[in-house]
């Protein structure tokens, strides 16, 4: 890599270690940053280059415990460096695909790097990107529901807390029992389903984790409680282990089913798993054979495409969409 190309990124980089008014990071704090990022550089280099942008950038610094703070000004918008085409399309992609999951305030957390990048496809001199707008969309799959109203602070709160370890008091609107109560939690982690964000946590001195919906959340405040870490707790097997999914069993079930050649390609495009076998039958019909979870969310999937899914097995599926479908036809 050339040194101007090394020079450029160093300077980015920079300008990411360093906070807004009015946090600051000392010269030390930079320069240790940028080691971590793989940049092989003296204390003193990182002081010159520091005191170089201050012409050109708005950076200022003070002087504290014998060495320098730095500081970029608030209005400082740094969202556009480092953008090119492909970055800008893919973070306008990904703001259509988030604003229809994400709570409001969680996306206004970044909107600013949405922003820079319609700023940036709009800015282009060429006419090929003129009409980009009309070219470029992200559609669910499936119906989405609108996102659920958190309260202002909510968001942010919870996600400090999950991320910085500390216990919170919550006033929560039990779905339940359709009142305020006061919890104690000890925040594990935090998931997005569909429309609805979860806080995942520990209530008081039990080791159960629970789900509590943000938008329910009334009221927050750090607690001055210890944070109690949940050993062991591991996200990803939470989920995979059914958290999220309504399971009927902690154990995977063969389904058997014939489906019609449009959902067989899709299918052979996205398939259930990674064991999945499909093989064309005589009357126009595939033959599916998968190992699934048993879930309802894999029950539901199975039942929105209607009678272009016919279940062999397991026998219980086909007896419930059997019976769903006689209590459909019964309303008639």
């Amino acid at each position: 890599m050339g040194a101007k190309h090394d020079t450029l990124f160093r300077t980015l980089a920079m300008l990411q270690a360093i906070p807004k008014e009015p946090r600051y990071k000392a010269t030390s704090t930079i320069h240790a940053a940028l080691e971590e990022k793989g940049f092989r550089i003296s204390l003193r280099s990182v002081q010159r280059d520091l005191n170089a942008m201050t012409s050109h950038l708005p950076i200022y610094y003070t002087e504290g415990d014998g060495e320098r703070r730095w500081s970029l000004a608030e209005s400082f918008n740094d969202s556009k460096l480092g953008l090119d085409t492909p970055t800008a399309l893919t973070l306008v992609l990904a703001h259509e695909y988030l604003a229809d999951l994400l709570p409001q305030i969680a996306v206004d957390q970044i909107s600013s790097q949405f922003k820079a990048a319609q700023q940036y496809l709009n800015a282009l001199p060429t006419n090929h990107y003129s009409g980009w707008a009309n070219r470029v969309k992200a559609i669910p799959n499936g119906k989405t529901l609108i996102p659920a109203q958190i309260k202002s602070g909510i968001w942010e709160a919870v996600s400090e807390a999950a991320l910085e370890e500390y216990a919170i008091e919550v006033t929560y609107l039990s779905r339940k029992h359709n009142e305020p109560k006061d919890y104690t939690l000890h925040p594990q982690a935090i998931v997005v389903r569909h429309s609805v964000s979860y806080i995942l946590a520990t209530v008081k001195d039990y080791d159960d984790i629970l789900q509590f919906a943000l938008h329910r959340i009334q009221k927050i405040e750090r607690s001055d409680k210890s944070f109690r870490p949940l050993k062991g707790f591991d996200l990803a097997e939470y989920i995979n282990q059914g958290g999220f999914s309504y399971r009927q069993s902690s154990q995977p079930v063969v389904l058997k089913a014939r489906v019609k050649e449009e959902i067989a390609w899709l299918l052979s495009e996205t398939p259930l798993s990674e064991d999945q076998d499909l093989k064309p039958g005589e009357d126009g019909w595939y033959g599916l054979t998968a190992t699934v979870s048993d879930d309802q969310q894999t029950l539901w999937w199975i039942q929105g495409y209607g009678a272009a899914i016919d279940v062999q097995e397991p026998l219980k599926w086909r007896e419930h969409i059997h019976q769903q479908a006689r209590e459909v036809l019964g309303l008639i």
